[in-house]
């Protein structure tokens, strides 16, 4: 019980810190790896699905034990420490990784448990977002985002990279897929990309995952006919 109360309100606070952080006051940003505000629609889905896990931990739904679990509980409680940092490029950054680490690894566990599938999915976009924003914030961190349109160009490219060897490997999920599917598309289509060598590999990162998430559905219906 101790364990699942723990992780309940790991994830509380994270998602609490999260809604009541201080977005008006942010500096404005010339970053060029800026997603357009529509792209932050997501956290809805992760906030939700945290939430409801959340609950399930306190009405003792969830195996304790399971370390996915933890490793869960403490990317929501990092990703609400992120906020509180904002303003520290290289604090964020430190934070972005700590969370991105915890959250991959608790979908690799995850994924080999019995968890429910939907439920799965959903929690997968938590990672797949946090990958997009993880890559973001060292950019801006290191002053990438606002170096040459060649060097964001390489560098966006090399973090899109990292994000499907990560699906391939640690979160083979359609909910993490298509979440970069998002991220990918946002990018492609934001002010600070048109007309740069960032959009041609943003949108070729698009069309990559599309053709996975497509690649993906037929392995299913495939796997389903052969039963």
């Amino acid at each position: 019980m101790r364990s699942r109360l723990i992780s309940a309100v790991l994830i509380i606070l994270g998602i609490a810190s999260g809604l009541v952080g201080n977005y008006s006051n942010s500096t404005p940003s010339s970053s060029k790896l800026l997603p357009p505000s529509f792209a932050f629609a997501i956290w809805g889905v992760i906030y939700f699905t945290g939430l409801f896990l959340a609950v399930q931990l306190l009405r003792a739904k969830v195996q304790p034990e399971g370390v996915g679990v933890i490793l869960i509980s403490i990317g929501y409680f990092l990703s609400g420490l992120w906020i509180r940092v904002d303003g520290h490029p290289v604090a964020v950054a430190v934070i972005a990784v700590a969370t991105l680490a915890s959250n991959i690894s608790a979908i690799y566990f995850l994924n080999k448990t019995q968890f429910e599938s939907t439920f799965l999915n959903l929690i997968s976009t938590f990672p797949g977002w946090i990958t997009i924003a993880t890559a973001l914030v060292i950019a801006d961190a290191f002053k990438i985002s606002t170096s040459s349109d060649a060097i964001v160009a390489i560098y966006l490219g090399a973090s899109l990279a990292v994000a499907f060897v990560l699906y391939k490997f640690f979160a083979p999920l359609y909910g993490y897929l298509g979440t970069i599917t998002w991220g990918t598309f946002s990018l492609t289509f934001s002010k600070s990309s048109l007309g740069t060598p960032g959009f041609l590999v943003s949108l070729t990162a698009f069309a990559l995952s599309i053709v996975l998430l497509i690649a993906k559905w037929q392995r299913r219906n495939s796997l389903k006919s052969n039963f």
